[in-house]
Formats: structure tokens, sequence, C-alpha cells
């Protein structure tokens, strides 16, 4: 069975104005290139290694995202389209999240218990000062790539999802090549990005409900 990905919520981390040390000025330059952002799509492919059951599984699809921004209130949605080895959908919003399957009627909607959740999920897409409320930030010395960072939970919401994730861009795009993140069980889920494809026009109502219901 698929596992769920708390983390990918990060996605264009570099959306937030920074300065002054050497992380800033990587997420600096990376956002410069991602700062008229309103819609993306790319293909995805999602490792995940469980060692509660020595399992290891591959995940294929698409993933959509749209920022929108209205009286001066940014809100996020997210997409992804599991094409392999099982169909699934998963719709993030900022009031909770929409799962649909083949074998469902109609989606299931899971409401955010509190502000908080969204508040963590969209963080980067919101200020720096909420980002870094949740989150250390730093340069990925170990991997040598160019821009690969390290994030750390910080404030206590955020520690009670996961332990470490880490995120590579692309120089040449400033979107995200691969996260990681390692949740607290040691579940460890790996997301490659591809083929990204950015502002093009998205249907108004594809990342609401009425997107997934069977046609009669």
């Amino acid at each position: 069975m698929r596992k769920t990905f708390l983390f990918f919520l990060i996605l264009p981390l570099a959306l937030f104005a920074a300065e002054g040390n050497e992380t800033d000025a990587a997420l600096d330059k990376i956002g410069e290139k991602v700062k008229d952002l309103k819609t993306f799509t790319a293909n995805f492919r999602q490792l995940d290694k469980d060692p509660l059951f020595m399992d290891e599984s591959e995940h294929k699809g698409k993933l959509s995202f749209m920022r929108t921004v209205k009286d001066g209130v940014t809100n996020c949605f997210l997409r992804f389209d599991y094409l392999e080895p099982e169909k699934s959908v998963t719709i993030i919003t900022p009031t909770g999240v929409f799962l649909y399957t083949d074998d469902m009627t109609e989606p299931q909607f899971s409401p955010s218990r509190d502000g908080n959740r969204a508040d963590l999920a969209f963080a980067v897409f919101q200020s720096s000062d909420t980002m870094n409320r949740h989150y250390d930030v730093t340069v990925n010395k170990e991997s040598g790539k160019k821009h690969s960072f390290k994030l750390i939970p910080k404030s206590d919401f955020a520690k009670s999802f996961f332990s470490e994730a880490e995120a590579d861009f692309s120089d040449a795009t400033g979107f995200p090549e691969r996260l990681r993140q390692v949740k607290l069980n040691g579940q460890d889920i790996t997301i490659y990005f591809s083929d990204h494809i950015l502002n093009a026009p998205v249907a108004s109502n594809y990342f609401d409900a009425s997107s997934l219901k069977k046609t009669k």
C-alpha cells in the first residue's frame, strides 16, 4: 500500500525572501527563478523504505500545484495522481485533504484539525517568519550538489511528524529535483521530480472534490 508523503509540501522552498548567510544566499538565488510561479506540473517517482516491515516499494505518477493570492492572502493547492502500481489521487488544500481510489464512489475528506497543520504544510509559501518558526534550514554539504538543503523540524508541531528532511533544487530552473523525509517511525520516503511545466492553465475544479467523483 502506498505510504503518505507528509512533507512534500515544501516544494519551491525558496519562494520566501532570504538574506545574509550561505543558506539564505542559496535560497534567494533559487527564489528569483520561481518568484512568479502560479502553477506547475511534474512527473514523480516515489521510493518508500519501511524498516519495521523490511519493505521497499516504488510509486509513479504526476504532481500538479497551484498558488493563488487574493486580497493579500496566499493559498496553495497540491494534487498527486498516483498511476503505478495502484491508481489513487490525493489533493491537499488549505482546509484539508481529499483521498480518492478506484474503489470509492465518493472522495474521502479529512479536514485540517487546526490552523497549525495548514501553517506547517504551506509555511514556505507564506513568509520566512512562518518557515523559520517550523524548520531549521541549512546547506546539505554532504550531498555534493549546489542547491541541496537539510530541514530539521523546530516547532513541536513539526517534530510530531518527522525527524529530518532533505531537498535538492535545480540550479537551472529553481524547482525541486528530490525531496526526502524520515518519519518518526523510521520510514524513509524519497520523491524525485522530472519534466516540470511552469504556469500552464489548470481547470478551475482540478483541486476540488468535483474532479474526483465518478461520472454516472
